[in-house]
């Protein structure tokens, strides 16, 4: 059973009534984590929701989605009187704020933390490994998001997720665990499919005007036929290793959406996003090993069921 809570803006912590149906939805960029709710209500307490600004669940005892709430609405009809709950994972609040247009001589951890993240109350953890980034440019109208996004993966290789506490983590996926789907986790449906367009054989990334540029190919999808290049032009300040990172982040982000496949089963939370998941199923063809991208578990009319959205292992999840 899901229990949910709420946080008011004052701090204090509120109980929500039990839920007759909800979604969790999970990913490891953006769309950021989102959730919503119906729970039953009682006349009279319209307005108590007013003030809440946060949001987080529990399954089983454990800490399931932290979020911030982004609506609410009380609805009395023919089903009688329910509450709705909407909003997004801590991410949103990155999303939603404006940085300050700057230019660092030498960008780390420490200063985007302190700059971009904190000041929204967010939590973060790992990214002992990410390098100082020189002449890292802040532009105008660009989200907090963006910025974090821009320093851990483009130049760090780093997707920045949100765990289910809300901390904002910044280290590569562990790969410890690995989950098993088959035919015993009653498969209710699925579709596999893959994708060309926008996937790239070779990228080129060369200084604007020195000598120097670094090559970077996929093998594999120029085995296929794939035949697609991109010359990417940086500062002459620019480190041959940042060329490299540059380089190896175009083709894995091009590949992110090369393979998907949706797995839907019934039950609850099968796998998190950036899991290996082994799908091993009774003549099917698409059997192998894949990176879980997006998680959707709900429960309603239908049951308790997980959908997984998996992708390429290599591919920029």
């Amino acid at each position: 059973m899901i229990e949910c809570w709420v946080i008011l803006g004052g701090g204090q912590t509120w109980k929500l009534p039990t839920a007759v149906s909800w979604k969790l939805c999970y990913g490891t960029d953006t769309p950021c984590d989102s959730f919503s709710l119906r729970c039953l209500w009682k006349r009279g307490q319209e307005k108590v929701l007013s003030d809440a600004c946060r949001f987080y669940a529990e399954w089983e005892g454990e800490r399931v989605f932290t979020g911030v709430v982004d609506e609410f609405a009380v609805l009395c009809g023919k089903d009688g009187l329910y509450l709705e709950l909407a909003g997004r994972g801590m991410a949103a609040l990155l999303l939603d704020n404006e940085a300050m247009p700057a230019e660092y001589q030498k960008a780390t951890r420490a200063d985007i933390i302190a700059n971009h993240v904190s000041p929204y109350g967010i939590a973060a953890v790992g990214g002992a490994g990410l390098a100082s980034v020189n002449g890292f440019l802040v532009s105008s109208g660009e989200s907090e998001w963006s910025v974090v996004r821009r320093y851990a993966c483009y130049y760090g290789g780093v997707v920045p997720r949100f765990d289910r506490m809300g901390r904002l983590v910044l280290d590569p996926h562990a790969d410890a665990k690995v989950v098993c789907v088959g035919d015993k986790d009653k498969i209710t449906g699925w579709e596999y499919r893959e994708e060309r367009h926008g996937v790239l054989s070779q990228v080129a990334v060369r200084r604007r005007t020195t000598w120097g540029t670094q090559w970077v190919s996929d093998p594999a999808f120029i085995a296929q036929g794939g035949r697609a290049r991109r010359v990417i032009t940086v500062p002459n300040t620019t480190g041959t290793t940042a060329m490299r990172y540059t380089a190896d982040y175009q083709l894995r982000a091009a590949r992110r959406e090369r393979v998907r496949m949706r797995l839907t089963a019934a039950g609850g939370f099968l796998a998190w996003p950036g899991d290996l998941v082994d799908v091993a199923l009774e003549g099917f063809g698409a059997n192998g090993r894949y990176r879980a991208a997006q998680v959707e578990v709900s429960c309603g009319g239908g049951g308790l069921t997980t959908t997984l959205v998996l992708g390429e292992v290599g591919a920029m999840i």
